[in-house]
């Protein structure tokens, strides 16, 4: 893991091009609360980089004449953290466990949401356009089908502290082919630009009322005039209970209060107490486990 300084995303940027191609990266808070790893192996003549970080924004521009550039794509396996993508004018939410197709000719903006870790495999452009796959097929993937189930297993299976073991020259491009092969019936392009007017109802409430200690199942569904299990259908696809929805979004406003310093005098629990957290022993592992980081360290960093 690259250590934590002053130049931190400097080093990350550097260390990011030289693996993935040309992405600028925008952190808001203090530099030394950057966290930023990243590792890259070979599986036969696959690249595979495993990337954590908490940065705000992660951006290439199209155009950029570096390694990327007419040779590679991305295939991204995301275990864990949620991130919103903009691939051109194509918008892609992506949550935890959830694979992308992307296009490094465009212009591709990340907006994470939070600590994420990404499983990076780097596809021959040549080979997906061989196979027809395009650049209409780009973007999040449909795992819901039997490629999609056995694609996700590969990547689930990879593991940093293990790739190393399988490397050979012996498998080539093996596991890219086998990649490759599996992505064609997997692909869900419309989906990613469909909005259901009424999940947007319930997201714009849920902000709305994120400080109400009563917003619940119950609270939202009753505001939508709908059935708590069509709310429940709603929010099928994101990976999680609408209550640990309503938990992230919360957190989140509450990492902006900590390392605003103006708050400095505000105590945690003050904090907690005021985005619907009533237990601040519960409160500190969920943001712990949602940044990487516990709230009062955070704090201590941000003060030193």
């Amino acid at each position: 893991m690259i250590k934590a300084n002053l130049s931190q995303i400097s080093v990350w940027t550097e260390h990011i091009e030289s693996v993935c191609g040309a992405f600028e990266t925008k952190f808001n808070a203090d530099q030394a609360l950057f966290i930023g790893e990243v590792r890259a192996y070979q599986l036969g003549n696959t690249e595979v980089a495993f990337i954590r970080s908490n940065a705000n924004q992660i951006v290439r521009q199209k155009g950029k004449l570096d390694r990327a550039e007419d040779r590679f794509c991305f295939l991204i396996f995301q275990p864990k953290g949620k991130m919103l993508i903009y691939q051109d004018e194509q918008k892609i939410q992506i949550n935890e466990n959830d694979i992308v197709l992307l296009d490094t000719a465009k212009t591709i903006e990340m907006f994470p949401q939070g600590m994420f870790e990404h499983i990076s495999v780097h596809l021959s452009r040549e080979k997906l356009l061989i196979n027809d796959i395009t650049a209409q097929h780009f973007g999040r993937l449909n795992t819901s089908n039997m490629s999609g189930h056995l694609l996700k297993n590969i990547l689930q299976q990879i593991a940093h502290d293990q790739i190393e073991l399988w490397h050979s020259q012996q498998d080539g491009n093996a596991f890219e082919d086998a990649l490759i092969a599996l992505l064609k019936p997997m692909i869900h392009y419309d989906s990613n630009l469909k909005v259901d007017p009424m999940k947007y109802r319930a997201e714009r409430f849920i902000i709305e009322q994120l400080q109400n200690p009563y917003l619940g199942p119950k609270l939202i569904s009753d505001h939508l005039g709908i059935s708590s299990r069509q709310l429940y259908r709603l929010f099928s696809g994101e990976n999680q209970s609408i209550s640990r929805y309503i938990q992230y979004l919360r957190l989140q406003q509450i990492y902006k209060e900590i390392i605003n310093l103006d708050n400095q005098k505000i105590s945690l629990t003050e904090i907690a107490l005021k985005w619907g957290f009533e237990d601040s022993s519960h409160f500190s592992r969920c943001f712990k486990k949602q940044y990487g980081i516990a709230p009062r360290q955070l704090r201590v960093q941000l003060l030193n």
